[in-house]
């Protein structure tokens, strides 16, 4: 851990994950709350996704470059690589567009197959998914109006109004700081992110949590709108969540992104989308 981090008190927050594997007698739950129950086929997932000729992923299209919308076409980096990911298998990929919020009690209802969106790998997460190795990062920060200087850092922001979107990592994030640090902060979760940006915009709230990504785009959109008030050293890094009974697919999918990986293929595809090739564990 490096000092910065230990000065924060951010030890939970390297979010470093290595695949679980898991087994049907497992009982996924998310923020204590029992998943509904799955069985995978009886010959496994893979096999039942080659024999329907599609792979269904859940995604939430609101987070560019990773997934959005684009003249009514989902587009984004996710979806490349889901679609390349699809034609390793021999199938088509389709793509459910879905709220954030219950995105994996969807999964578990068998709505799709995986949950290839940008979903940052946090503790909370691992009790109810299986995580494939991560395959993309980005930075916590903090934004504020334009403008506003009262906010440099976290003490700053007691008795203040945080925005952030409902059952993201930026959430449970921001959760956590406010246990560690005994921060006084009123905490206001929305549906998405956007809401959260509008309600800073109109000064409904006095900061937003973010990330490095996000903000990029967001500040290409509403230039002189938004400004970076707090950054921290803190890599989120992100997987793709499978339901912990399908073992099959999770394995298809670390095999896949290691070959892209040792080609180069996944970084060049971060340097077309992101604009740079990405740091990931073990690299």
């Amino acid at each position: 851990m490096t000092p910065a981090l230990k000065a924060l008190g951010l030890s939970f927050l390297t979010l470093m994950a290595a695949p679980v594997m898991s087994t049907a007698q497992d009982a996924p739950s998310l923020n204590g709350t029992t998943l509904p129950q799955y069985a995978a086929p009886e010959g496994g997932l893979v096999a039942e996704i080659q024999s329907r000729g599609k792979i269904v992923n859940g995604i939430e299209a609101q987070n560019p470059p990773f997934e959005y919308v684009d003249n009514g076409e989902i587009v984004g980096f996710d979806i490349e690589v889901t679609n390349l990911f699809a034609e390793s298998l021999g199938v088509e990929a389709e793509f459910i567009d879905t709220a954030w919020s219950g995105v994996i009690p969807s999964l578990y209802t068998d709505k799709f197959d995986m949950i290839w969106s940008a979903m940052t790998i946090t503790e909370p997460r691992k009790e109810a998914v299986s995580f494939s190795k991560p395959y993309a990062s980005d930075k916590v920060e903090f934004i504020v109006q334009a403008g506003n200087t009262e906010i440099t850092s976290l003490e700053d922001l007691n008795g203040k109004v945080l925005g952030t979107q409902l059952n993201s990592a930026a959430e449970f994030q921001a959760q956590q700081l406010i246990e560690e640090h005994d921060l006084d902060i009123e905490l206001k979760s929305f549906d998405s992110f956007q809401g959260a940006y509008l309600d800073l915009r109109n000064g409904n709230v006095d900061a937003v949590t973010s990330t490095q990504l996000n903000n990029r785009v967001l500040f290409e959109a509403n230039p002189g709108v938004y400004e970076v008030a707090i950054g921290l050293p803190i890599y989120n890094f992100v997987g793709v969540a499978i339901r912990k009974q399908d073992s099959d697919l999770l394995e298809a999918v670390n095999t896949f992104l290691d070959a892209k990986i040792a080609s180069g293929e996944l970084a060049a595809l971060q340097e077309k989308w992101f604009g740079y090739a990405m740091d990931l564990p073990g690299e």
